[in-house]
């Protein structure tokens, strides 16, 4: 099976590589969205990845008008897909809603109406125009990239800022990149072996938790010097805390959650 990525993530693409090696008949290719999509290369399955490393936890976000080429290619990608008779899978964000929707499930409809949101919901209603497309909601995600979102988390950490606005942010759950590659070839291969899926699908690595909470535990596990102020912010951050259904998921592709917690010593190592 050929299976490309249509996005400018270097990091996904490293993490598909290295899942992809636990398979047998897989071949991976990487396309920008600078590529004119006539000029892409035969495959059976896209990916397509349009936010690419602002998903990740403590990166810089996109703002929406960054999403005004994908909204120009769209269309013409879900009518390449049904062309080539070929599968479909948009990655998109639990950004949709809102931090008051607490436990957010594929039926209940996006209250979040800012740009970025607004933008991502237009890209979901094209992608599924076409009957057998996936979309794939995830939370933010974590990775050993030098320039990823997780160093510059640490590098904040061991500045001692963000502490200000830490107790403000709620992650759904969080999962390593080489988890989200795990699930996308999962769903792939599962897909072509003929299990009868489309729609919208939810994943969160178990457990979510603040970004107060994230960066005591990175403060931990680096051996850093606690900060007073993150300290207090994780001592009186909510302990409701929203999250994503991934019910459907399981159901759909037997696919579990995992826990985040369990990696982050290894990206950390990795990043050094």
């Amino acid at each position: 099976m050929r299976i490309l990525l249509y996005s400018d993530y270097p990091a996904l693409f490293e993490a598909l590589q290295e899942e992809s090696k636990h398979y047998s008949g897989i071949t991976l290719l990487q396309a920008s969205p600078d590529t004119e999509i006539l000029t892409l290369p035969d495959f059976q399955f896209l990916l397509l990845a349009p936010l690419a490393e602002s998903t990740e936890v403590g990166a810089t976000p996109l703002f929406a008008n960054q999403l005004d080429t994908w909204q120009e290619k769209i269309a013409d990608l879900v009518e390449l897909c049904h062309l080539r008779q070929s599968q479909l899978l948009l990655i998109s964000s639990d950004l949709v809603f809102t931090p008051s929707q607490l436990i957010a499930n594929e039926l209940d409809a996006p209250e979040n109406t800012t740009p970025l949101a607004t933008s991502l919901l237009a890209l979901e209603k094209i992608t599924a125009q076409l009957p057998q497309s996936v979309i794939l909601r995830l939370p933010p995600s974590l990775s050993a990239a030098p320039e990823g979102g997780l160093a510059q988390l640490i590098a904040h950490c061991k500045a001692k800022e963000l502490a200000a606005q830490a107790a403000q942010i709620n992650y759904r759950g969080l999962q390593p990149l080489d988890d989200v590659a795990r699930i996308l070839l999962s769903m792939a291969l599962q897909v072509e072996a003929g299990a009868e899926a489309s729609g919208i699908y939810h994943y969160a690595g178990s457990e979510p938790v603040s970004q107060s909470e994230l960066l005591a535990t990175l403060t931990r596990l680096l051996k850093l010097e606690a900060d007073p102020a993150i300290t207090t912010t994780h001592q009186i951050s909510s302990s409701i805390r929203p999250s994503l259904s991934t019910q459907r998921l399981l159901d759909a592709f037997g696919i579990h959650p995992r826990a985040w917690r369990e990696k982050l010593p290894k990206l950390l190592e990795q990043l050094k």
